[in-house]
């Protein structure tokens, strides 16, 4: 038998070709039960989208869709967010795009969204900026066809499809630089809310074990990312600062909250205690002393994840491999 097409799925089920394609394109228009029906007969008569044809008959709408969950936008994640969201903005036009921000609530949400706008051509591709999204998600927009790039975060099983960055040798270049400057006795605050910071504990672990040093799971402390747990996190050592050389922050949005809380009981840093961030935020200048911490190098990875939709996504024009992505130590004066 010759390659299957919609009119022959069409003869088998009795939908018209119309309701075929809208169906294998999961268009909302159509009953779930019937698009379940026609992806199942599809399936067994081994039918399979032929990307090149789609394309050539859709026009490029030169539009590329930013799909972001909308709790991004909220404290604490919504200064993270912006700096993201302001360079795509950026590197997507200097690509001759136009870029259209998209919100979703959940994973529904999303996978109805997506479908709305490449049916309707509204957009060519997606830069999908979220920790919400599971497996199931991506193995949808790869049957579909969608041309994706993931940005930040994605699920372990896709891990290697992500542009991110460099989590586990910021974790272990921090400690390493406080380790190096003989502060010996160190914490760091952490959350097991995504990979990011699950692999910036697994460097600070290393380091210290490299070093020749017992990691000990009481140097890690837990906490949601705020600047008020920041600060009580600082009341709650104040009693131990004796024994502690310097913390390691894994969000500055903590880091800050120390500095204040430790100002407020009148605790000098970087003499009496150390205090390392991640992130570089903009407003770390606010706070006295200035805080030493990691930047991220966005730039680099935003233009990474749009490269390798546009280039290999979209045109198939050349492969563009996923990368973890490097970034610096920024010097203030929080750290002895």
């Amino acid at each position: 038998m010759g390659k299957i097409t919609l009119k022959d799925i069409a003869a088998k089920t009795g939908y018209s070709i119309s309701t075929i394609s809208r169906s294998l394109s999961d268009n909302n228009r159509i009953p779930l039960e019937t698009r379940e029906e026609i992806k199942k007969i599809a399936k067994e008569l081994n039918y399979t989208i032929d990307i090149n044809a789609r394309n050539l008959s859709k026009k490029s709408s030169n539009t590329i869709g930013v799909f972001m969950q909308d709790d991004f936008f909220k404290i604490p994640h919504s200064t993270f967010t912006n700096v993201f969201w302001s360079t795509l903005h950026e590197e997507i036009q200097l690509k001759k795009y136009e870029p259209a921000l998209y919100l979703f609530k959940n994973t529904e949400d999303f996978k109805y969204k997506v479908s709305q706008l490449f049916n309707s051509g509204v957009i060519d591709g997606i830069i999908i900026f979220s920790k919400m999204l599971t497996n199931s998600e991506i193995e949808f927009l790869k049957e579909m066809k969608y041309p994706y790039s993931l940005l930040y975060y994605g699920p372990e099983k896709y891990s290697e499809e992500v542009f991110t960055a460099d989590n586990y040798s910021a974790g272990k270049i921090i400690t390493q630089y406080l380790l190096n400057r003989n502060l010996k006795s160190i914490l760091t605050i952490t959350t097991d809310m995504t990979p990011s910071f699950k692999m910036r504990t697994l460097g600070f672990k290393h380091a210290l074990e490299e070093n020749g040093m017992t990691f000990n799971e009481n140097s890690i402390i837990k906490s949601s990312p705020s600047f008020e747990n920041g600060v009580a996190i600082a009341h709650e050592l104040y009693g131990k600062l004796g024994t502690i050389d310097a913390i390691f922050a894994q969000h500055d949005i903590w880091a800050l909250g120390l500095i204040k809380g430790f100002n407020d009981l009148g605790v000098k840093i970087p003499d009496e205690v150390s205090i390392i961030g991640h992130d570089n935020l903009s407003f770390k200048n606010w706070f006295s002393p200035e805080l030493t911490s990691f930047t991220i190098e966005t730039k680099k990875i935003c233009f990474d994840a749009i490269e390798s939709l546009i280039e290999d996504k979209i045109y198939q024009r050349k492969k563009i491999p996923t990368s973890k992505t490097l970034g610096t130590l920024i010097l203030g004066k929080s750290v002895k």
